[in-house]
């Protein structure tokens, strides 16, 4: 069995990815950052507007993308409720989808709150 942290001990942001971010990426890194946070938007979209004959590897996919993609912005407690929706399908463990996709909702509202304000620094 894997154990995997708990949600609520993430940070919605953390830091020093967005610190190396700009280290990294200079002047790009707050076009590098929107990107990433409008492709997140999409995919939950997507998922809020899947219906029942949306394939599971759609699901799976787009999970992974958000997974990934919040990962590399800092939005860890987002990128853990990505990961537990991508399990789930990988697993084939039964989840309660509109309450996940309530919870990565609501965490992305912070993250991008949050994102909003280191960007405009």
């Amino acid at each position: 069995m894997r154990l995997e942290p708990d949600p609520d001990s993430q940070l919605t942001l953390d830091d020093k990815v967005i610190q190396q971010l700009k280290q990294d990426m200079g002047e790009d890194a707050d076009m590098v950052i929107e990107s990433y946070v409008e492709s997140i938007d999409e995919f939950l979209c997507d998922i809020e507007n899947r219906t029942f004959r949306t394939p599971k590897n759609d699901l799976h996919r787009w999970a992974h993308t958000i997974k990934s993609s919040a990962a590399s912005i800092g939005a860890m407690r987002l990128a853990h409720l990505a990961a537990q929706m991508e399990n789930s399908y990988r697993d084939r463990v039964q989840i309660d989808l509109g309450e996940q996709l309530q919870n990565m909702q609501q965490e992305y509202l912070r993250v991008s709150a949050s994102l909003e304000k280191i960007i405009g620094d």
